[in-house]
């Protein structure tokens, strides 16, 4: 009796190694092993791909010091000027429009994925670390409403250029090239090649980085 039940658990036991087995192989969970491998089209691809814009972007911090003064002679500067120092700090956003990717060709397996040159996103002053060092006026100045917001203005764009020059684009095109690769690798797609469209010189800069 004990022989039959030893047999038959050993039986049970082969029966449901072989079940799951089948069962990993059918989820392509074992290396080397996939009896149900996802066949991947161009829409499919770009169906997932459109979605990792929040994986495609980079943002770092810059700080600037801004000087605005009053546009007058010198000799009224001292009775009617004001001059303003604010030390600027923000960040600066690029990054991938993944919503323009595309599939340019198809040959067999292989996948031609083209993704659009990196732009700016956002270009934002953080209101926390930013503020006024030295704020002069003339004897008789006027409050001036605007110098705060023309201060802030080309904060903005001295933010922007610094990004610029440092490569911030460049650095947002390396971030999705990465991701993108990793991504097509992890979710099983073979043969994807990623190229990237050139940069427009004409693209609108963003409300916020003018």
């Amino acid at each position: 009796m004990k022989r039959i039940l030893s047999i038959l658990l050993t039986l049970i036991v082969i029966i449901s190694v072989i079940l799951a087995t089948l069962y990993l192989a059918s989820q392509c969970v074992i290396p080397g092993v996939c009896t149900n491998k996802p066949a991947f089209t161009a829409t499919t691809l770009l169906t997932k791909i459109q979605s990792l814009s929040s994986l495609t972007t980079t943002r770092y911090t810059y700080s600037t010091i801004v000087t605005t003064e009053s546009d007058m002679p010198d000799f009224l500067k001292a009775l009617y000027g004001q001059k303003q120092v604010m030390v600027a700090v923000g960040y600066i956003t690029a990054g991938i429009d993944m919503k323009q990717a595309k599939v340019n060709a198809q040959n067999g397996d292989s996948l031609n994925l083209t993704l659009p040159a990196p732009t700016l996103q956002d270009c934002i002053l953080d209101e926390g670390k930013t503020y006024i060092a030295a704020l002069d006026k003339g004897i008789f100045a006027p409050t001036n409403p605007t110098i705060d917001q023309d201060s802030r203005r080309f904060a903005v764009q001295q933010l922007r250029q610094s990004a610029v020059n440092g490569e911030i684009l460049t650095q947002a095109q390396t971030q999705a090239q990465t991701a993108i690769t990793d991504f097509v690798n992890l979710i099983g797609v073979p043969n994807v090649q990623i190229t990237f469209a050139a940069a427009d010189p004409n693209t609108p800069l963003p409300a916020s980085c003018t």
